[in-house]
């Protein structure tokens, strides 16, 4: 290409092809804990995961998220299908913790999101995807209603990979999921079943 560009007259740093910016996630997680009245204890939180689909989506696909906490603890966060029109993989989970309310300390530090495209057997057809997040203490909002209720924002802003990358190299987490759709990685809190 660069020999293409002098025999012609093209600068060769015009000629390169510019890098295409590597994916960043984005999450957050929101949600309330009942103090008093008739559902007092109840927790309804939901967390919330996404990563830009490559290029123009055309087939469906699967996305898995992952956490991994100060202690380097690295969890199953949760894993989700998405259509061929949707332009983000979005891992979407309903949860409870152990103690309410949710806490930065109970929440993981860093998340890895995961995608790759599907075919119509559910089988892997592509390259995996992955972006990174980095939790913003600066934007956990937390206020009480009164003696009611809580209620609680989390967020986590994209990173480079260089940021959190070796905090997941343990293992293939996401190759784990895409395959197997299992992982080795233990499930981060409690599903919420309940309505």
């Amino acid at each position: 290409m660069l020999a293409l560009a002098a025999a012609i007259g093209i600068s060769p740093a015009l000629a390169q092809v510019p890098a295409q910016p590597e994916p960043q996630a984005m999450a957050w997680a929101m949600g309330t804990v009942v103090y008093r009245g008739q559902h007092k204890g109840r927790q309804s939180y939901v967390f919330n995961a996404s990563l830009p689909v490559p290029g123009r989506p055309q087939n469906p696909g699967a996305s898995a998220a992952f956490g991994v906490d100060d202690a380097g603890n690295v969890t199953w966060l949760g894993q989700t299908e998405y259509q061929p029109t949707q332009a983000l993989a979005t891992v979407r989970r309903r949860f409870s913790t152990p103690k309410p309310p949710l806490t930065n300390e109970q929440a993981p530090r860093y998340l890895m999101v995961c995608s790759w495209p599907l075919n119509d057997q559910r089988k892997i057809t592509g390259p995996v995807s992955v972006g990174f997040a980095e939790r913003d203490d600066s934007r956990t909002t937390s206020a009480k209603d009164g003696t009611l209720q809580e209620n609680t924002n989390m967020h986590w802003v994209g990173v480079p990979a260089a940021r959190a990358k070796d905090k997941f190299s343990k293992r293939d987490y996401c190759g784990e999921v895409a395959n197997g759709k299992v992982s080795s990685a233990p499930h981060w809190l409690q599903d919420r079943t309940e309505n």
